[in-house]
């Protein structure tokens, strides 16, 4: 049975939802009233709709429950509806992306070009009609401003102006993500939730369980650092890095999602006293990075795990200082200095590691540390002193490891405890 679940998983170790209507599984046989099974049937469906926003706990806890009874027939016909579903969400995607790309194409009227037509004739034509991402492949759905420079780009290809009808487009390129952005989630949530229950039915163990996840996880580090550097659009270091950041983190959420990880969530609480005011964002790339240093061979890149670091200290200086410094202490875009800052009060700019590095180190920030010196003790040390997060992040040691982190070279499991160093001391001080 063991060795059936590879066999049907293919080269990535999954099994996709769709292809549960179509393999053939050998379900242990379960006989029950018919009846009975009807409304289990319509328990399942409704803890579906629950755990959509409450988490798999409660149809992971009635598939153990119904496998422990002995009824396999349950879980089997939940299967089948969770298939059901994936099929019915990709369907809703396609047909969502062809009426915002068809109405795309009616509105600029896309003059034909080699015999290809509408956006099949553009150049970009695969950036555009995959704006949603993949979620399987970790990809964000593209900003608006990306899919403009697709469109900018082919201007010359329009009978009406891009120009006058860049507004026109934009709101509906919003219309279609807020109808598409849900949908995607649900995919991947369903997708775990699958893949859950058929290594439950199975009885796969947590250590088998890892064996499966574990190379499609590997993978998918190795392939984030290709694709970064394959990249000509991320034209610095704080742009590759927090790419790599993001192509990694969906297989990290993966990973944490299946397979049991509570030793390294141990060495991370020991480690970091107050780890649940950490976002769950900071957690995933904490403990995922916790899990490579205790997994991983020591011949391989640790790249991603050294990035992981510097993302959680990114997110939660951002979250524990700058946002609480806008939303908190009154100060306006007028009473800051830097350019960065003063975008980000006003809401138009995402702050990157580098630039809160500069702007904590500018004595001229005094709006900034005022109102830190409000909310930690002894700011003037623990946030801008030389031993204290500004001193850290103007390290000049760690700023060449994540810089190199984002460049063609192989970092060392030493490179990333020197990281896990530095943003475990960083986030002490938050």
């Amino acid at each position: 049975m063991f060795e059936f679940r590879f066999s049907a998983a293919s080269t990535t170790n999954h099994i996709n939802a769709y292809e549960l209507d179509i393999i053939y599984l050998p379900w242990p046989k379960a006989d029950i009233e018919h009846d009975r099974r009807r409304l289990l049937e319509l328990e399942a469906h409704k803890l579906y709709q629950r755990c959509l926003s409450e988490g798999h706990t409660c149809v992971i806890e009635f598939s153990r429950h119904h496998l422990s009874l002995g009824e396999s027939d349950v879980v089997h016909d939940l299967l089948a509806f969770l298939a059901e579903q994936m099929i019915d969400l990709n369907k809703r995607k396609q047909a969502e992306v062809q009426r915002f790309l068809g109405w795309l194409e009616g509105r600029l009227a896309i003059i034909p070009k080699n015999g290809a037509t509408g956006i099949d004739s553009l150049t970009g034509k695969t950036i555009l009609q995959s704006y949603l991402g993949d979620y399987q492949k970790g990809e964000p759905a593209r900003p608006w401003a990306d899919f403009y420079y697709r469109l900018h780009q082919n201007r010359r290809r329009f009978h009406a102006s891009l120009e006058e009808v860049k507004g026109e487009i934009e709101r509906e390129y919003e219309a279609s993500l807020a109808v598409l952005l849900p949908i995607k989630l649900q995919l991947a949530s369903t997708d775990t939730l699958i893949d859950k229950i058929v290594y439950q039915l199975y009885g796969l163990t947590d250590a088998e369980i890892e064996i499966i996840e574990c190379p499609q996880y590997e993978q998918a580090l190795a392939d984030a650092k290709q694709q970064v550097l394959g990249d000509k659009e991320l034209t610095d270091d704080d742009a590759r890095a927090d790419a790599l950041a993001e192509k990694t983190l969906v297989a990290r959420q993966r990973l944490q999602e299946r397979v049991n990880l509570a030793v390294d969530e141990a060495a991370l609480a020991e480690a970091l006293s107050g780890v649940e005011w950490l976002t769950d964002e900071a957690r995933t790339f904490l403990v995922g990075a916790e899990y490579d240093l205790r997994t991983r061979p020591a011949q391989l890149d640790f790249s991603a795990t050294v990035v992981a670091y510097a993302k959680a200290v990114e997110q939660m200086l951002g979250k524990r200082l700058f946002e609480r410094f806008r939303t908190e202490s009154g100060a306006t875009a007028g009473d800051c200095k830097n350019k960065f800052l003063q975008e980000f009060m006003d809401d138009k700019r995402h702050l990157t590691l580098g630039s809160m590095s500069i702007i904590v180190q500018s004595s001229k920030e005094t709006a900034l540390r005022a109102y830190a010196d409000r909310v930690y003790v002894q700011a003037d040390a623990t946030i801008f002193g030389d031993e204290g997060v500004a001193g850290l992040l103007a390290d000049k040691a760690n700023i060449e490891l994540r810089n190199r982190a984002a460049h063609d070279t192989v970092l060392t499991r030493d490179d990333a405890l020197q990281a896990r160093a530095w943003a475990l001391a960083i986030l002490e001080r938050l």
